[in-house]
């Protein structure tokens, strides 16, 4: 009937009304208020109502004091926040372009600067370079993800921690998390364009994808946000960055060999890429030999009487190293190192049974940037009460 009078133009509700008699001069020859009552659907209403309020009595009274600081728990938060920064970083296409770019290109210019060098001393060394440089991407990835962390945080401290939307840890680990696929894939291209380039083996390549594609990147996502947690802006985090980063890249025993490192070699022993670096080119370039060029040989004149291989045999025994005329009475041509194992661990202190070894403490390192992480985060942004206010509070008691 509603939808008849409406097809000719009248208004529903004000039909309605003078249907009922409540209309402004509209009457009514019937109580429709005693209708209601004596209809059916009214006894099935009430009797619907009196069915909930027994449920409700039989269940007891509701406690509405809340325990928890936040509506929702914590898993819920951290999943609703990482899947809010994934699309956060997915719709930032400068960001992750610079990320990935930056990846690429290193991976291209370090990779035909040491072009498949050959098998000398010199070719090992570059490639041991080829290796170094490619952990010092470390500091401007660092330098990038540290922009998007200390925005975030500005947002919770701003808004949505004093509404108490979520917990700030569920912030710490979403960011963390949420930066990890970004990084990974970038250093995954870094190294397609640079190991194949710079001509290590393909049987090497799965144990240095594991440390330069997967476990680099978690170390210098925790470490870059550790050290953003303790700075109110990007420019001071990228100072404190680069004043750690500098400790970490100048003690691990390629700029300055651990044999020359003296009274600092406690640094060499504390720095992560120690371990970083001794597994890569431990594991990328030793065991293999070297054949040293025509201007690497060092000519030696033996005794008369005697062949260069009688001569050299005890020193090479204990030294290393190979002749190439070993039946030769003079000129004998030396060369210092036979294989990379010799080279790597002579100069640099670097041994290939060491790769595995490294690998679990790198993950140490880690596990202790991610703590220092949450640490640092609540120290200098959590914390309401000053440290000092302990010693206080322990001189007046025992007063």
């Amino acid at each position: 009937m509603v939808r008849g009078r409406t097809r000719r133009g009248e208004n529903p509700a004000e039909f309605m009304l003078d249907v009922i008699g409540a209309g402004a001069t509209a009457t009514s020859s019937q109580d429709w208020e005693a209708v209601w009552r004596k209809s059916s659907e009214s006894s099935q209403f009430r009797e619907e109502l009196e069915r909930i309020q027994a449920e409700g009595r039989a269940r007891g009274a509701v406690e509405a004091e809340l325990h928890a600081d936040f509506a929702t728990p914590w898993i819920q938060q951290a999943t609703s926040l990482f899947r809010r920064d994934i699309r956060f970083r997915w719709r930032n296409p400068t960001y992750l372009l610079a990320k990935l770019v930056l990846n690429i290109a290193s991976g291209l210019f370090i990779g035909f600067t040491f072009y498949k060098p050959k098998a000398t001393q010199q070719g090992t060394q570059n490639q041991l370079f080829a290796i170094y440089m490619s952990t010092i991407l470390a500091a401007p990835l660092s330098n990038q993800l540290q922009v998007p962390f200390l925005e975030m945080r500005n947002i919770y401290e701003i808004r949505e921690g004093p509404t108490k939307f979520y917990s700030w840890t569920a912030l710490i680990t979403s960011a963390f998390l949420s930066e990890l696929p970004w990084n990974i894939i970038g250093s995954s291209l870094y190294f397609l364009c640079w190991f194949w380039t710079v001509g290590f083996d393909n049987d090497r390549a799965g144990y240095t994808y594991l440390m330069l594609g997967v476990v680099f990147p978690l170390y210098y996502t925790s470490l870059g946000q550790a050290v953003a947690s303790m700075a109110p802006n990007a420019e001071i985090a990228a100072v404190l960055f680069s004043f750690f980063f500098s400790f970490i890249l100048t003690f691990n025993g390629v700029l300055q060999p651990f044999r020359a490192l003296g009274w600092w070699q406690w640094m060499y022993r504390v720095s992560p890429f120690t371990y970083m670096t001794e597994g890569l080119l431990g594991q990328a370039l030793g065991r293999h030999p070297i054949t040293c060029s025509a201007v690497e040989l060092v000519t030696i004149e033996p005794p008369a009487g005697q062949t260069c291989g009688q001569f050299m045999a005890t020193y090479i025994s204990n030294a290393g190293g190979y002749l190439t005329n070993q039946d030769a009475t003079s000129a004998c041509q030396f060369c210092s190192t036979a294989t990379t194992d010799q080279f790597l661990g002579a100069s640099f202190n670097i041994f290939y049974s060491h790769h595995w070894r490294n690998t679990g403490l790198l993950f140490v390192y880690i596990g202790v940037n991610i703590i220092s992480l949450y640490l640092m985060t609540y120290i200098f942004r959590v914390r309401t009460t000053s440290i000092f206010s302990v010693f206080r509070r322990g001189k007046k008691s025992s007063n």
